[in-house]
Parts: structure tokens; sequence; C-alpha cells
């Protein structure tokens, strides 16, 4: 579903290493990936020249992916999701060349 796909794999990967239902049971990898997918449809339909610069495009993207893990994820999958995660899926943006996270 998502190995021809970069960018949903680099989301996948995340999503997996810190997804848990609250129960402590980890997340089915298919579930992970469906939820990959639509993050990166998110960013994908929010994308436009310059969107880091354009403060209020950002915004957008960033307040559709939180819509995502909270009205979708935590609330209508009942999934638990920690902290780290939020973080680190809430700003895409790309980080300069030598300058890791």
């Amino acid at each position: 579903m998502i190995r021809r796909n970069d960018d949903t794999w680099a989301v996948f990967g995340t999503l997996e290493e810190h997804l848990c239902w609250n129960h402590g049971i980890q997340v089915d990898r298919e579930e992970v990936a469906a939820m990959a997918l639509d993050i990166v449809e998110i960013i994908k339909s929010h994308l436009i020249v310059g969107v880091w610069s354009n403060e209020e495009t950002k915004m957008g993207l960033l307040n559709a992916i939180d819509d995502f893990f909270f009205d979708v994820v935590r609330d209508q999958k009942d999934i638990d999701m920690p902290t780290a995660v939020l973080h680190c899926c809430a700003d895409p943006s790309p980080t300069p060349a030598g300058h890791g996270k």
C-alpha cells in the first residue's frame, strides 16, 4: 500500500514506532499505513508554493493535522496519541540541509 511512496513511508515509520491502543496493544500495521496515507493526503491538500513562509496556509495545514489526530485517531479510533508523536508529525516542515531536527 505504501511501499513506493517515500513520504507515506516516513510518516508510517514515525506512527508505527509510537502508536498504541489505549489498552497498551500495538496498533495493527494496516491501520497505521492507512493513517499515514491520510496524513500525507492532508499535507498534499494544503501544499502551495512557499507553504512554509505563508503563515495562514501553514497554520491551516497544522490545524488539519491536529484535527486528524484528535478527531479521527484519538476520538473515533480510540488510539492513544503520545505527545512525542503529535509534536513530530504536527510540524512536517522541511529542515535546512545539514541541520537535523
